[in-house]
């Protein structure tokens, strides 16, 4: 019984690994905030403009828009890739598509471009930790994508501070 156990874990893959972090759990005053704003922006859509429509789009706007805030999002890796879903929006990437990986403070970037530019704020998946995940989160993108950790790139990888391009590019 022993021995088939141990043939059952080395034939089998690892449970993929998910998890939801919602942001506005460490803040959650922010929460009467976005509220009054979205109230705000529907009543100034409807009064100013005369039209209902245009304040429920305002409204639609400010909710939307900070959707990661106060809705979370619900993170997964497994053997194909990572996604993350906040509300209706999906982004999801494919271990083959992944060209950099890079390490923060706040989660795991995987970026399907092999240098840093423009387009990283567009591009790839962000993994961010939980409150008491960050080993799982690095374990399981480790364990899924077949890397080692000195394959994961350290900091930010964006300029950020308005200075030249290391790279040349301006």
């Amino acid at each position: 019984m022993i021995g088939d156990d141990a043939e059952q874990h080395q034939d089998s893959t690892p449970e993929p690994y998910r998890w939801r972090v919602v942001l506005s759990d460490g803040a959650p005053q922010r929460r009467y905030a976005i509220v009054a704003v979205a109230i705000a922006a529907f009543l100034i859509g409807t009064i100013i403009f005369k039209n209902i429509v245009l304040g429920a789009i305002g409204f639609a706007i400010i909710f939307g828009s900070t959707a990661e805030f106060w809705l979370g999002s619900l993170f997964n890796v497994d053997a194909e890739g990572a996604s993350v879903k906040t509300g209706v929006s999906v982004s999801r990437i494919e271990w083959a598509n992944v060209k950099r990986i890079l390490r923060d403070e706040g989660g795991i970037k995987l970026s399907p471009l092999e240098k840093s530019g423009s387009l990283d704020a567009f591009r790839g998946v962000y993994l961010r930790y939980g409150k008491d995940n960050r080993e799982s989160v690095e374990r399981a993108v480790l364990t899924f994508g077949k890397l080692l950790d000195t394959d994961v790139g350290h900091g930010p990888d964006r300029r950020g501070d308005g200075g030249p391009d290391p790279e040349g590019g301006g």
